[in-house]
């Protein structure tokens, strides 16, 4: 779901034609279908059924169990998808701490789904975003995952999420400004801007024609108690659902080379490879020194280098879409 018109350098242009390929090639794949929240949904190794699934988004009300839930369920249990090392311990400052730096990155990245009108902050709300929660049988929260809409730039083999794909777009958009000749350009490509989602997908086609709108899938989480029955699957098809009514043409996500679990899970529900980078960074969560511990203003988290890969899919067409 990916076309070039813009002319790098030879070297460039033949690495993003390799990539536009390899996209290209996923409107090829069978379309995904709907994920069942029965036991069907569970891996074929599962050995226990999947749970009655109730899945909400996350309000302004809920974010705060959904940072305090993260942070056990990915930096504790997994310290972000770490394949060595175990669970980590934190004292209940570091947890706290953690805790409230993750809710506040959510409302920073996830605040536009519930702040409306008004409430909307300056050039927020073009590339719509939604944090989800997987709850069980008991109302508990077993499973998260966030979605959010993003552009695939295969010439530099990156994706830029929602926030920093907007500021380009903004920034493409203000240079017409510039020039004379370019008002009634401008005037018809903010009106496609101002449509929000649905303007989203002609509206990078024209400014930035080298790249693609899609749906990016982050922040995937699941309760241990509940992994290997369908959780994870379940969410992942919340998403993609949610891909198709945006009117993006297919899903994206980032994991480490290294996660071989998390590589397996994707590759199940229809994902390939299309981006390859080495010297990308992965985050992970750092004990502080013992004489900083209380210190509110210093963060857990750190980069490591780390091999990366872009892996993506090809969107389920809905009918009935709402605009």
């Amino acid at each position: 779901f990916l076309h070039l018109s813009r002319q790098p350098p030879p070297r460039l242009r033949f690495s993003a034609m390799c990539m536009a390929a390899t996209l290209a090639s996923l409107a090829l794949l069978p379309r995904s279908t709907r994920v069942p929240s029965g036991p069907r949904a569970a891996s074929a190794g599962a050995s226990l059924a999947a749970p009655s699934i109730a899945v909400e988004a996350v309000s302004e009300s809920s974010v705060e169990e959904a940072a305090v839930f993260f942070v056990e369920a990915f930096w504790v249990s997994t310290n972000g998808g770490a394949c060595s090392g175990g669970a980590l311990r934190l004292s209940r400052k570091e947890r706290r701490l953690l805790e409230a730096q993750m809710a506040d990155d959510f409302r920073t990245r996830y605040g536009c789904s519930w702040r409306v009108g008004s409430q909307l902050r300056q050039g927020e709300g073009l590339l719509p975003s939604r944090l989800l929660l997987a709850r069980g049988d008991a109302g508990e929260v077993i499973g998260c995952v966030g979605i959010e809409a993003a552009l695939l730039d295969p010439i530099a083999r990156r994706v830029l999420p929602a926030r920093n794909a907007e500021v380009r777009l903004q920034t493409e958009l203000a240079a017409l400004t510039l020039h004379p000749s370019e008002q009634a350009r401008w005037e018809r490509l903010s009106e496609l801007y101002v449509t929000r989602q649905r303007g989203l997908r002609p509206l990078v086609s024209e400014l930035l024609p080298a790249c693609t709108a899609a749906a990016l899938l982050t922040d995937l989480a699941v309760s241990p108690a509940w992994r290997r029955r369908g959780v994870a699957r379940h969410l992942c098809g919340h998403g993609e659902r949610l891909c198709s009514d945006w009117g993006l043409p297919g899903l994206a996500l980032k994991v480490e080379e290294a996660n071989g679990a998390a590589r397996r899970l994707y590759g199940g529900l229809g994902y390939e490879e299309v981006f390859r980078r080495d010297d990308e960074m992965a985050t992970r969560v750092a004990r502080l020194p013992a004489v900083t511990r209380a210190d509110t203003a210093r963060t857990l988290l750190r980069n490591v280098p780390s091999s990366v890969l872009t892996l993506a899919k090809r969107a389920e067409e809905r009918k009935n879409v709402r605009e």
